[in-house]
């Protein structure tokens, strides 16, 4: 009858010294591959680092702000209520009426036309300032 060990290798493994290279060839061939590589990420980086473009986030004007604001109010809604009646998050429309979020002309078109209103007041696109 067989023990429940009897198919192991119980024969202990000595680990020693250096590993013989089977290939220098392969070998070479990776660290340059590898090196490659990290040129090619330090380029990437250093392109991002020395960038010369300064973007800016466009933002509502105070103006449209304080109109959607009192749009409404003169329709006698809460912040809350109009936001259900647009299906928006109310943080949406609370930015908006305090000019933190970045203008989406769909977003606009819809309060605009829950509120029975068209806005006067303009978005200016932001310009790319080179350096």
């Amino acid at each position: 009858m067989f023990s429940s060990t009897d198919h192991q290798d119980w024969t202990p493994v000595i680990l020693s010294g250096k590993k013989p290279i089977s290939s220098g060839v392969a070998k070479i061939s990776i660290e340059t591959k590898r090196s490659d590589e990290e040129r090619a990420r330090a380029a990437r980086n250093y392109a991002l680092e020395t960038e010369s473009e300064i973007f800016h986030v466009p933002e509502i004007p105070h103006s449209l702000s304080q109109e959607i604001s009192k749009a409404r109010m003169a329709a006698k809604l809460t912040q809350k209520e109009l936001a259900q009646k647009l299906n928006l998050q109310p943080s949406v429309i609370a930015n908006y009426e305090n000019g933190k979020a970045i203008p989406d002309g769909q977003i606009l078109q819809k309060i605009a036309k829950a509120l029975n209103t068209k806005f006067q007041s303009k978005i200016i696109k932001p310009k790319v300032e080179r350096m």
